[in-house]
C-alpha cells in the first residue's frame, strides 16, 4: 500500500482477496515509467470480482483506473534520504452499480519520504489526501502510510533475498473516525538478478473490526528495466 519515494521502471500485479462471507477479490495491475533521473508516471488499472451479499450475483469488471505522476525533489544518498511529491487521478471507469467503481473521480495530492536503516533497513512514509470532486456522494479522506522492513540476501548478497516488512495504514475520512490497519508480510527474490520479486501479507483491521475483515494479498513485481521476466531465473 506504501508507494516508495524513488522513481522506478516496474510492473506490479497485486492482488487481495476479503475473508467475509461475501467473495470480494481485487486485481490491480501497475504500469511505473521512469522520465529521467527524477520523475515518473504510473498508471492503475484494476479487475475486480465482487459479490453484494454472500449467495448473490457475482459482478467482474474493470474498475476505477488510476494515473499518478511523481517527482523526487531532495535526495541524499550520503544520508540514505529521498523526499518526493506528486499528484494522482482516480477516474470513474468502472460501473458503480455493480459495486465496481465509485461513480465520480477522485483527486489525490501525496508526498513519499523514504530513509535507509542502516545497511539493510529502510523506511517508508506515504501521506496524500483524497478529494472527491462529487462531494454529495463521497467525503475527503486523509490517509498516512508506512512500511519498516530489513533485507537479508543470501549468498553474500548475490543470492535469494528475504525483505520481512510490517505497513502501517492510517486513513481518516472526514465524517468519520480513523481506521487503522497493520499488514505484516515477506517479500521474496525468485530471479538471480533479484528484479522479480514475490510478497505475501495479511491486512489486520484494528478498528471497525466488525464491518472490516482481514484480506490476504499478494504481488508480483518485475522491475522490467533490468531484464526480461523470465531472464536470470537460474
Amino acid at each position: 500500500f506504501t508507494e516508495k519515494a524513488f522513481p522506478e521502471n516496474e510492473a506490479v500485479l497485486t492482488t487481495s482477496v476479503g475473508t467475509a462471507d461475501a467473495t470480494s477479490i481485487s486485481n490491480e495491475l501497475v504500469y511505473e515509467h521512469r522520465i529521467g533521473a527524477r520523475a515518473q508516471y504510473e498508471i492503475a488499472v484494476p479487475v475486480d470480482i465482487h459479490q453484494s451479499e454472500p449467495g448473490g450475483d457475482t459482478n467482474v469488471g474493470l474498475g476505477d483506473i488510476e494515473l499518478a505522476w511523481k517527482y523526487a525533489l531532495f535526495h541524499d544518498v550520503t544520508r540514505g534520504s529521498i523526499f518526493a511529491a506528486g499528484g494522482a487521478v482516480v477516474l470513474p471507469t468502472g460501473k458503480e452499480s455493480l459495486g465496481l467503481g465509485n461513480g465520480f473521480t477522485i483527486v489525490e495530492p501525496f508526498a513519499m519520504f523514504g530513509q535507509m536503516l542502516g545497511a539493510s533497513g529502510f523506511l517508508q512514509t506515504h501521506v496524500g489526501v483524497e478529494v472527491p470532486t462529487g462531494h454529495c456522494r463521497g467525503d475527503t479522506e486523509a490517509f498516512v502510510r508506512a512500511a519498516v522492513g530489513y533485507t537479508m540476501a543470501q549468498d553474500r548478497g548475490f543470492g535469494r533475498v528475504w525483505s520481512p516488512m510490517l505497513e502501517v495504514l492510517i486513513a481518516k475520512p472526514e465524517s468519520s473516525a480513523a481506521e487503522w490497519d497493520l499488514v505484516p508480510q515477506m517479500q521474496v527474490s525468485l530471479s538471480k538478478l533479484q528484479h522479480v520479486l514475490l510478497n505475501v501479507g495479511v491486512r489486520l483491521p484494528l478498528t471497525a473490526r466488525e464491518q472490516r475483515k482481514p484480506q490476504v494479498l499478494t504481488y508480483l513485481l518485475w522491475d522490467w528495466f533490468d531484464g526480461g521476466f523470465f531472464q536470470f531465473w537460474r
